[in-house]
């Protein structure tokens, strides 16, 4: 076949729009045939700024936007977007195709539209009290490859907002390269990721497309199998249209030792982490463990890998919960562990724990977060390495006759957990990491050459020594996802603890990708001041987050009932769903199962079709989801309403208040975290309410 260059706009085109993905490929078919002898109607718009370009027949309704592009000798297609049919005329007649003669990268230019923006820019007052965003000359700019009309009155401006609707109809890459630059990034930092010095590519399009800027906006297909997967839906955008940063961190194509990857929520983690096991699962036998906190998430991702990955590489990857990598260890060697106790059953242990240690002033809460983070860390686990052991994060200090007793209480739990045949996660996690320091045990447990893991942030200490032990240090060993203002699980821990060092060898990601500005501004002010720690020990930070794209301010209504938060939830529901915003792409989420009981009751009631989301995968397309503020983590919609956000509630205040003081800061920072993830989820839209007493995490809403 004659190969294709697919832009994010086509692609878009088919995606949002189901019924013409059939006739995209009938489409596609006859036009990498042969174009002329198949009655695509191809032809050349009126008006057309570029001689290259076509209009060409889909169906009745729509037609398609064509560049010809290469020679005679290998003519090619570039696909601009598909359109209602005189709205593809009149979109056709506007285009151009050109190659950036300052970085080579190819460019789909909306010139009239370009110099109409760039008119009305300059015909503005500028505020002179008020300093420039981009503190660089318009040469500069230009010297980048950015368009030189916009570069003039682009360094003119006061704020990110009018620097992001001056830039509105340039390619994707000079938008978020100038959003960069004002946000403060350098024109050698921008020069490097998006490899702008690379300099002019020629006349060859598949040169063009090559570069890092083009790969953001295109793809080139040579097969029909590529053809049919992208029309099928099996070339998710998120898989095909990388961002240079992104690209540069999955497809690296080594890491001399553990390698860590930091980012707000949305700003592409976990897509990364999926094309970093796609890359390294295409080394010869390689045997590759891709995991996460919880199974919820391993079942989105095991589905979402497939994409990347061919039949015989996707046999020698594993997607997994991290407690499922444990269990698999355990049952391996000592065959399948005992059942596991629950919360309440757990808490009565050590309860029984404290009573046996004679230690009336622990708490069933302070010793299980203690074992989670500090006995689970250690190298020896016993009462001698406990008592010397230091213990950052703890906020507790312990003399030496506390430490024995808590010791004491320690043995006690696990002594009766093993009378009664029962086990908990961190038990197995423990047994699991001794697995693995044991030679003679280690052969019979599962081994991998590479570990991925995403979501990072929420494992504790049982499970770094887990993974540690999975697989040998050395180039490719562990390459790690994390946001440290996503830790709703557990305490926080420094990978050097267990013999990961990943200093030196990290980056953050600051783009974001899935929320508009203003619900990412509000779930940054939900984070507010808030100390918060990485896995290497320093202190987190948010600055630099920042989204391309504008929406509506997050809504906050408050209602003197339950009853009347109800009832607006199902107008706001309807209201999306009339828009139309497909069902699944809608979320209502809380912190507590009465507000999903409430919501679904409601919801159910109104006749709109409702289901929990669960830890199997993304559930019923038909179907609006219900789901904690905890299961929601890792997921995205369009609209997000978060109910029950009151006092008490947001956050959960008989949680916090039962803890011994020195314990609570670390609990209402993992609440505040959670309200974050929430509020995170929303691409578009994010309506948040609540009856009586609004919580106290709540910021104002702000319109930037």
């Amino acid at each position: 076949m004659m190969g294709v260059i697919m832009s994010k706009e086509f692609h878009r085109a088919v995606d949002v729009d189901g019924s013409l993905k059939a006739r995209a490929w009938d489409f596609l078919t006859k036009l990498s045939r042969d174009a002329d002898l198949t009655g695509l109607d191809l032809k050349l718009p009126r008006n057309a700024a570029d001689r290259r370009v076509r209009t060409a027949r889909v169906d009745l309704n729509h037609r398609a936007v064509v560049f010809a592009v290469g020679d005679e000798r290998e003519p090619m297609w570039l696909l601009a977007a598909i359109k209602p049919h005189n709205e593809a005329y009149a979109y056709a007649e506007t285009l151009t195709l050109e190659v950036n003669p300052a970085n080579g990268a190819m460019e789909v230019l909306r010139t009239e539209a370009v110099r109409r923006t760039v008119e009305e820019f300059r015909a503005r007052p500028v505020a002179e009290d008020l300093p420039q965003v981009l503190p660089f000359t318009a040469e500069e700019l230009a010297g980048l490859g950015i368009d030189a009309g916009v570069a003039s009155e682009a360094i003119r401006l006061t704020s990110e907002e009018d620097v992001l609707d001056l830039a509105a109809d340039l390619p994707e890459w000079q938008q978020r390269a100038l959003l960069e630059l004002a946000t403060g990034t350098s024109i050698e930092e921008v020069r490097s990721t998006y490899e702008l010095d690379q300099g002019p590519a020629g006349d060859d399009p598949l040169a063009a497309v090559d570069r890092p800027t083009s790969r953001m906006q295109f793809v080139y297909l040579d097969s029909d199998d590529e053809l049919r997967r992208m029309m099928e839906g099996d070339f998710a955008a998120w898989r095909t249209y990388l961002h240079p940063q992104q690209r540069a961190v999955a497809y690296r194509p080594s890491y001399n030792g553990p390698f860590r990857l930091a980012g707000g929520a949305g700003t592409g983690k976990t897509v990364v982490a999926l094309h970093r096991v796609a890359h390294l699962a295409r080394r010869a036998g390689a045997r590759v463990l891709l995991c996460t906190f919880t199974r919820n998430l391993a079942a989105n991702l095991d589905v979402d890998v497939r994409g990347l990955v061919t039949t015989e590489q996707l046999a020698r990857v594993d997607v997994r919960g991290v407690d499922q990598v444990v269990r698999a260890i355990v049952t391996a060697v000592d065959g399948a562990p005992g059942q596991l106790l629950g919360d309440r059953e757990q808490e009565t242990l050590w309860e029984e724990a404290i009573r046996t240690a004679g230690a009336p002033e622990l708490t069933p809460g302070f010793l299980a977060g203690e074992f989670r983070s500090v006995v689970l860390a250690l190298p020896q686990r016993n009462r001698a390495t406990y008592l010397a052991v230091k213990r950052p994060g703890r906020g507790v200090r312990l003399n030496r006759v506390q430490r024995a007793a808590v010791w004491n209480a320690v043995e006690s739990f696990e002594r009766a957990a093993s009378m009664q045949g029962r086990t908990t996660f961190e038990l197995l996690a423990a047994r699991a990491a001794d697995i693995l320091a044991d030679p003679a045990l280690r052969v019979r447990a599962p081994a991998y050459d590479h570990v991925v893991v995403d979501e990072a942030q929420d494992l504790h200490a049982g499970h770094w020594r887990v993974l540690r032990g999975l697989v040998l240090p050395g180039p490719n060993d562990l390459f790690l996802c994390e946001d440290g203002h996503q830790r709703i699980y557990g305490e926080r821990t420094v990978l050097s603890r267990f013999g990961i060092e990943t200093r030196g060898r990290s980056r953050r990601l600051t783009l974001n990708y899935r929320t508009s500005r203003q619900n990412l501004a509000f779930a940054l002010g939900v984070i507010g001041d808030a100390s918060v720690q990485d896995l290497d020990g320093e202190q987190e930070s948010v600055a630099g987050y920042h989204s391309t794209f504008a929406g509506p301010v997050p809504a906050l209504r408050g209602f003197r009932s339950p009853t009347e938060e109800m009832a607006s939830l199902v107008e706001t529901v309807r209201e999306w769903l009339a828009r139309p915003v497909e069902p699944a792409a809608i979320a209502v989420l809380s912190r507590r199962e009465p507000e999903q009981g409430r919501a679904r009751q409601a919801l159910q009631e109104a006749g709109i079709p409702v289901e929990l989301l669960t830890r199997d995968g993304p559930g019923n397309p038909g179907s609006v989801k219900i789901a904690s503020m905890h299961r929601a983590k890792g997921t995205e919609f369009s609209c997000v309403a978060i109910i029950g956000a009151e006092a008490g509630v947001v956050p959960l205040s008989w949680l916090v208040d039962e803890l011994p003081e020195p314990e609570r800061p670390a609990a209402l920072g993992r609440e505040r975290s959670l309200f974050y993830v929430a509020s995170s989820r929303a691409r578009d839209e994010l309506v948040v309410s609540w009856s009586g007493a609004r919580s106290p995490l709540l910021p104002e809403p702000r319109s930037t």
